[in-house]
């Protein structure tokens, strides 16, 4: 990219950074449902219509407040000591630690919370985007751990994704949303210790053709 190129789009970058920063702080005021970009162009001291003017709908506006809350408070961050412990434990660590993000956002963030419910529900693209990155990181765990011999080689990508798909009660707000709040913290231990486990097992498929 030329630089004059780049110059020029910082405005229009420091712009969206300050509507997605007021938008978050109306949606926890007023909470997703009663926030419109009145409220958020209000708190940015402009009109309506320069926000339209850097996003082109109210739902861009959501999906990049929800993005944002995805990629800054919700993204689970390995111990500083992850890379000298095994794969498995990595994946179990993610798969909990994961968990533990969803769960704070919705006892100490509720309207944040609320939002990204939402932008499960209705697959926005910053819940897919949200969910591939979790993906990937399960994936680059499950080739160590093929390449360390903790886990029998396999396809990864269809391992991460038998993982990710696993254990999703862990990870989808919509699930964490319906959860009693007295639900057993060991249940979630049990579930994400069986699904590393299965990474370790030769796959049905091999198995039966092993046994041919």
């Amino acid at each position: 990219m030329e630089v004059g190129t780049t110059v020029k789009n910082q405005p229009r970058a420091g712009n969206m950074s300050s509507i997605i920063e007021a938008g978050t702080a109306a949606c926890r005021l007023y909470g997703p449902a009663k926030t419109n970009v009145a409220d958020i162009a209000r708190l940015l001291g402009k009109s309506p219509a320069s926000v339209y003017k850097i996003f082109p709908s109210k739902a861009a506006i959501w999906d990049a407040i929800a993005g944002n809350f995805f990629e800054t408070v919700l993204r689970f961050t390995p111990s500083a000591d992850g890379e000298l412990t095994s794969a498995a434990s990595r994946l179990k660590e993610t798969a909990l630690g994961q968990r533990r993000l969803m769960l704070q956002a919705r006892h100490g963030d509720s309207q944040m919370f609320h939002l990204v419910v939402l932008a499960a529900e209705s697959s926005w693209p910053s819940f897919r985007d949200h969910l591939k990155r979790l993906h990937a990181y399960v994936g680059g765990l499950v080739s160590t751990g093929i390449a360390t011999e903790e886990f029998v080689p396999t396809n990864v990508d269809a391992a991460a994704s038998c993982f990710c798909a696993s254990i999703i009660s862990l990870w989808d707000p919509r699930l964490i949303s319906a959860l009693h709040s007295s639900q057993c913290e060991l249940s979630a231990h049990e579930l994400a210790s069986f699904a590393v486990a299965a990474l370790s097992q030769v796959p049905p498929g091999e198995e039966s053709m092993a046994a041919e």
